[in-house]
Formats: C-alpha cells, sequence, structure tokens
C-alpha cells in the first residue's frame, strides 16, 4: 500500500509591501527588533519626559517673542508700518552703559541661570515603569502592580475588599474582612504570599506589605 505523500504548506509569493523579504522558516527565536541589526537588542525602558523639554518650549516663546519684536523694527524702517521701535533704545543703553559694581553681579547671575539650564538638560530621566524581570521588554506602571496586587488580594477568601498603594521599593495592601481577629493572621499571611508572587517577578523585587483590617479596626 503506497502512503500518500504529505501536502505542501502554501506560502504566498513576496508582494514588495513589506520591509523585509519574506522567507520560509517557522523559527521566531532569532526575532530582530525592527530597525537594529542586533540580536540582543530590547526595547528601551519607558521613562518620563526630560526635565529640559518644558525650559526649551519657554526659552523657544521667548526667542519668538525677540524675531517678532526684530521684524516689526525692520517693518518700521522699511516704511511699511509707523510708530516707535522697540529695539534701538535697547541698543543706545547698550552703547552708553558704564561698567560698575552691579555688572558683577549681572555676571553671576548668568553663570547661575548657565549652570541651572546645564543641570537641566544633563539630568537623567525619571523611571516611570517597573521591569518585570532582568532585561525584559515588559513594563507596568505602579498604578498597573497596585491593580494587580488588589484583585490578587481580593481572590483570598474572607476578604471583602482591598486596596494598594505601589512604590518602586514596597507594595503595601491593606484588605478588609469580616472574620475573628484570630483568623486575620492567615487571611494576611495567604495575601502575603500572592502579591509576593507578584513582587517576585518584577526587579528590582518591592517590599509586601499587608494590613487586615475588621470592622475599622486595625489587625
Amino acid at each position: 500500500m503506497t502512503t500518500a505523500p504529505p501536502p505542501e504548506r502554501y506560502r504566498p509569493a513576496p508582494s514588495g509591501r513589506f520591509a523585509a523579504d519574506l522567507t520560509s522558516s517557522d523559527d521566531t527565536s532569532t526575532a530582530v527588533p525592527s530597525g537594529t541589526s542586533d540580536p540582543d537588542a530590547h526595547a528601551p525602558e519607558p521613562k518620563a519626559s526630560p526635565r529640559a523639554r518644558a525650559w526649551t518650549v519657554v526659552v523657544g516663546l521667548v526667542f519668538l517673542a525677540v524675531a517678532g519684536v526684530a521684524v516689526r523694527d525692520v517693518l518700521l524702517l522699511n516704511g511699511t508700518l509707523s510708530g516707535d521701535q522697540l529695539l534701538a533704545p535697547v541698543f543706545d543703553w547698550f552703547a552708553t552703559v558704564h561698567v560698575g559694581a552691579w555688572t558683577l553681579w549681572a555676571g553671576v547671575g548668568c553663570a547661575l541661570v548657565a549652570l541651572f539650564f546645564l543641570t537641566v538638560t544633563v539630568r537623567p530621566r525619571r523611571r516611570t515603569h517597573m521591569a518585570f524581570g532582568r532585561g525584559s521588554e515588559l513594563y507596568a506602571r505602579p498604578v498597573d502592580v497596585a491593580r494587580l496586587s488588589t484583585a490578587a488580594a481580593r481572590r483570598i477568601p474572607g476578604v471583602l475588599s482591598a486596596r494598594t498603594v505601589t512604590t518602586r521599593k514596597k507594595i503595601a495592601v491593606t484588605v478588609v474582612t469580616a472574620v475573628t481577629p484570630e483568623s486575620a493572621d492567615t487571611i494576611r499571611d495567604r495575601v502575603t504570599t500572592q502579591v509576593s508572587e507578584l513582587s517576585a517577578l518584577l526587579d528590582p523585587s518591592p517590599g509586601v506589605e499587608v494590613t487586615v483590617t475588621r470592622g475599622g479596626e486595625t489587625a
């Protein structure tokens, strides 16, 4: 009895709409992120906007205002507009000003402003997400970790409600229960175990603090 050969897998021909040629390999273990040739490259960690962004907008608006004044003075010189120039008195003041003790303090003030802008520019951006494992590309906000912790605590029998406050160093869970004080320690241990399993997935792993309350009283 002759065995029929297995049917061939249909693979469509490349249409030219893709950034790379389609291959017949099913191995996805060596997938490389788009735009890089390094197979070990990872997505950048989410961070807050640079602190210099707001100051850059402010300085840009100031320069735009100065440019608008300069354009107005040029139109006044051409006779397009009528009125008094705004930059001419400033230039006259610079031409007639005398060096005094105040100029030293003005220079010190300018140096401090420049140092401030330099510090704002090179200051590292604040981390806004928590990583799941070292070298992972999965990140979550502290509020998302708090919601996961609250959901884990609510699954424990005997827990009526729960709320969580999460920071990078600690996950603080407060649960409300109707059990007797003798059973509060059991519920606290079970909630701590559940939330600690979630904390162990994070890098670095924050500490876990569980508070059990009954009828508005801390147990």
